[in-house]
């Protein structure tokens, strides 16, 4: 697990995982704040609510 500056809260925490089928969630355990969420295999990462895409070449 890693370990974040939560910008909430102020503390540092360990980030909470939470898997739900293909997306994967990067949370404060401590006031919920999303560090990062992203759905497996979909090219994109969804950071504070703020979608960027990744672009790949083969």
């Amino acid at each position: 697990m890693a370990r974040h500056h939560c910008p909430v809260c102020n503390k540092v925490v360990e980030e909470k995982l939470t898997k739900e089928g293909n997306k994967v969630t990067k949370s404060c355990p401590n006031c919920g704040y999303i560090f990062v969420s992203y759905e497996i295999g979909k090219g994109y990462l969804v950071v504070n609510n703020v979608k960027k895409s990744e672009n790949r070449t083969l």
